[in-house]
């Protein structure tokens, strides 16, 4: 029996499970997270996997794919759009995930040489998701790999009823309420 699971109920346990790490994150320290096991379906834990690896969140480069649009149709039908680049094969060309994963870093933000020659190129596009992937890179440099996910979960939730929300919408889903688009995000880093 196939389960699937509906966008509302994903976002809603991503948020819970990105709260939950940064909750036992507090308590045991950052280090305990360097090593999770794979969420993939009986899927067993790689060797020195990354929480990015794990999570089901996060792309490298700086995107959320909790709010991906491409992502959130992998979870309707696993043969559309895009799995996440923490969940096996790429499905796009991508020269981040290779050096991040041979780096051990859950976001090029934590990486020392950030920004280098992918990021540049990648983030230097012009389009709207890299100018925002760029921005993230750099809060987590700022601010920390979890605390960045937590801020991010909260970020794509409706502040006015807790809904989950993509990058694609203008309007909560739900209650129809005006919210902080993606398109709105990428013009205010263009603007600076």
């Amino acid at each position: 029996m196939t389960n699937k699971m509906g966008r509302r109920q994903f976002l809603g346990t991503a948020a819970q499970v990105s709260c939950g790490c940064v909750m036992a994150a507090g308590f045991m320290g950052c280090a305990a997270f360097t090593k999770q096991p794979s969420r993939q379906e009986g899927a067993a834990a790689a060797e020195g996997e990354t929480i990015a690896e794990a999570s089901v969140a996060t792309a490298y480069c700086g995107l959320y794919c909790a709010a991906c649009p491409r992502y959130l149709a992998s979870i309707e039908d696993p043969s559309q759009g895009c799995p996440g680049c923490n969940q096996g094969e790429v499905r796009y060309k991508c020269s981040i995930k290779p050096c991040a994963v041979e780096k051990n870093v859950n976001s090029c933000g934590e990486c020392d040489q950030f920004p280098c020659e992918n990021t540049i190129k990648f983030h230097g596009s012009g389009k709207d998701m890299s100018l925002v992937a760029e921005k993230n890179c750099y809060r987590v440099r700022e601010i920390g790999y979890s605390d960045w996910l937590e801020e991010q979960a909260k970020r794509w939730s409706c502040e006015n009823c807790g809904s989950g929300f993509s990058f694609k919408d203008e309007v909560c889903p739900s209650c129809n309420v005006d919210i902080y688009s993606f398109a709105e995000e990428a013009a205010a880093c263009r603007e600076k």
